[in-house]
């Protein structure tokens, strides 16, 4: 089964595969395009306690120049509400272990685990976990292998027999 379809720019900075200039261009008409914001604007259903965290995180992703487009302010909106409903269930998992009382602790870290998940999955589709950021990385072309001592020895081998 093959991998997930890959954008030009990554299939030619990875060097592994060779495209004709028309299969090229094909590609490049078929990618999505989005244009980078100045800056994303806040959704209307986000609580205003977390509007000045999402500009401040908004910045960040649009600072850090991965492809964040308008289209991401609701993944980020959810990703804020997601973490601020985990810390409140870490709290009260807290709390309940602190009264030792270990029904109530359980149904609190099943809410915790499901908050946690939730904002891991918006995470990982914004490019905010290094795994995620880690698969969106071209990898740089342009800088020198260090050289392997065995191949020099190969090659000055070559050259002199």
């Amino acid at each position: 089964m093959p991998g997930p379809r890959q954008k030009l720019s990554v299939l030619e900075g990875r060097g592994k595969k060779h495209l004709s200039k028309s299969e090229k261009a094909q590609r490049a008409a078929q990618e999505v395009a989005l244009p980078k914001p100045a800056r994303m604007r806040v959704p209307k259903w986000l609580p205003e306690y977390l509007k000045a965290d999402f500009r401040a995180l908004a910045k960040e992703l649009l600072d850090a120049d991965m492809g964040a487009a308008q289209l991401d302010r609701d993944t980020l909106g959810r990703y804020l509400v997601a973490q601020r409903q985990f810390t409140a269930a870490s709290r009260m998992v807290q709390d309940a272990l602190d009264q030792q009382d270990a029904e109530l602790a359980g149904k609190w870290t099943k809410a915790q685990d499901a908050y946690f998940k939730q904002a891991r999955a918006c995470a990982n589709d914004l490019g905010m976990t290094i795994t995620s950021r880690c698969r969106l990385v071209l990898p740089d072309s342009g800088k020198r292998q260090e050289e392997n001592p065995f191949e020099r020895m190969m090659r000055e081998r070559e050259r002199h027999a």
